[in-house]
């Protein structure tokens, strides 16, 4: 049986945490896990303000795979992703965001999709907002929707990663075949799923996107325009840096 850490990635989420890991118990009792043991439920507390990590933590009696580790301090989503992926001690770790958007459930066919014994499993599967089969319940607003497939334009264009959808925060990665080159991973904040997908396809991994349900929730760290504009620049940094590390790194 494959075994399964969970990193949720959190900044000043106390308001929104709670919610959250009750989803993952009721997806945990519904049985959405079966197929693997759960070994950890990482909140990767990113140098919040608030009590992020004592809301975390009480919740550890009713769900007792929760671990809670905190970065002080606050450096980015990519920095805790980062940290949780080096704690995680189980074959595959699955990254979720700390807002649920992606339902708990979607974990089903992310793993499908890499387990499925009838055709060779992928190494990171996405979920996907972008490609047939995906729904979203609730949108975006116009300006964050539009700016965020401009965004994915520029990250084709400037790596040649064919994914319609390299944001959604819902992604299953196989440990094993990524930590070769987790130690060469600098990007701390939003972008960072685009370095790593840029670095599974320079070490010949297989990815897919997978379609999912996705429902936005309010509340995002992000700017649509600033954050944007400093994504794309931090693309074209790491597609550079890549292009001239050494075929060995």
């Amino acid at each position: 049986m494959h075994s399964l850490s969970i990193i949720v990635p959190a900044y000043n989420e106390e308001a929104r945490l709670p919610a959250t890991l009750e989803l993952v118990k009721a997806a945990k009792d519904k049985g959405i896990f079966n197929s693997v043991e759960l070994r950890e439920v990482w909140i990767i507390d990113d140098g919040s303000r608030d009590k992020t990590a004592q809301i975390a933590k009480k919740f550890t009696p009713s769900l007792p795979e929760l671990r809670v580790h905190s970065v002080v301090p606050n450096q980015g989503k990519g920095n805790a992703i980062h940290a949780g992926l080096h704690l995680a001690q189980s074959e595959w770790c699955l990254i979720a965001d700390a807002d649920s958007a992606t339902p708990w459930d979607q974990f089903l066919p992310l793993s499908k999709a890499c387990f499925d014994r009838s055709s060779p499993g992928a190494a990171i599967a996405m979920g996907s907002r972008d490609i047939e089969g995906s729904v979203r319940k609730e949108r975006q607003s116009w300006i964050r929707e539009n700016l965020g497939r401009l965004f994915n334009h520029a990250v084709r264009w400037i790596t040649g990663l064919p994914f319609k959808d390299t944001q959604c925060g819902f992604k299953l990665i196989h440990m094993q075949s990524v930590r070769p080159f987790l130690r060469l991973l600098r990007v701390k904040r939003f972008a960072w799923d685009v370095e790593l997908l840029l670095f599974a396809k320079r070490a010949g991994l297989t990815m897919v996107e997978v379609p999912v349900i996705w429902e936005h929730q309010e509340g995002s760290r992000i700017n649509p325009l600033k954050d944007g504009i400093e994504m794309v620049l931090r693309v074209v940094q790491m597609r550079i840096r890549i292009a001239f590390l050494p075929v060995s790194s």
